[in-house]
């Protein structure tokens, strides 16, 4: 899953770059907010790639001390099972506002902000 990841990661860097720098020289703030909301798609889609990765530790960890069957495959039905507080690390809120989706795609959006700035103040 962290392939998928990380090609999620190479398109939209490069959809970005396109975009942004066909939007700074023909001065078109529509590109630069198609792209701002293509980077939150991408975020999005990373996101849930980076969920599916921790659902599958934890149903890893659990079969590591035994408490799963070593054969169980599905992870959503056996974090369906798991207590609230167990759930924590596996809530969207906290796989959007990890280091590795934020930083990245938030770094975009900043980007086009800026863009968006600047092709108003121009």
């Amino acid at each position: 899953m962290s392939a998928a990841s990380a090609v999620a990661k190479g398109w939209a860097l490069t959809i970005a770059t396109a975009t942004f720098g066909y939007a700074g020289t023909q001065s078109s703030a529509v590109v630069a907010l198609l792209e701002m909301f293509a980077a939150a798609l991408f975020a999005a889609v990373d996101a849930r790639y980076l969920r599916e990765e921790r659902k599958y530790r934890l149903l890893f960890d659990a079969t590591r001390v035994g408490a799963v069957d070593a054969y169980e495959m599905n992870a959503t039905r056996y974090c369906g099972t798991l207590s609230q507080a167990d759930c924590e690390p596996i809530s969207w809120s906290k796989v959007v506002w990890s280091w590795s989706v934020r930083d990245y795609y938030g770094l975009m959006l900043l980007v086009g902000a800026a863009l968006l700035v600047w092709l108003h103040c121009r």
